[in-house]
């Protein structure tokens, strides 16, 4: 079973009702951040038509891998599209970060990697 980092909600209090100790949902919380325990599961993205766009909700790693992709690009919504030079790989994206891949036939293999 893999234990996975989750903020608490915003219900949850800092501290203890008498302010002594922190929270255990807070305390396994930064316990995570510190220990580098992902947010969540490796996940595999169902990839559309080409050129197929991937939109970041969240940060993480996208690993593209096989088919007959031609070319991948990153933008950061600015309206910027920056070439990657390679056609596979493993691309670090922030929260609102893109990746557009390009397939004129087989669609590659697309996977989300959360921090």
């Amino acid at each position: 079973m893999n234990a996975f980092n989750r903020m608490p909600s915003y219900n949850e209090r800092l501290t203890s009702p008498d302010g002594r100790v922190i929270t255990r949902g807070w305390y396994t919380f930064w316990l995570g951040l510190l220990k580098g325990q992902p947010s969540g599961p490796v996940t595999p993205l169902q990839i559309g038509p080409s050129p197929f766009t991937y939109l970041a909700t969240e940060a993480g790693s996208v690993i593209v891998q096989g088919g007959s992709t031609t070319q991948i690009q990153f933008t950061r919504g600015d309206g910027n599209f920056y070439i990657t030079g390679t056609t596979a790989g493993m691309f670090q994206l922030a929260q609102g970060d893109s990746l557009v891949v390009t397939y004129p036939v087989a669609p590659p293999t697309v996977t989300f990697v959360p921090r």
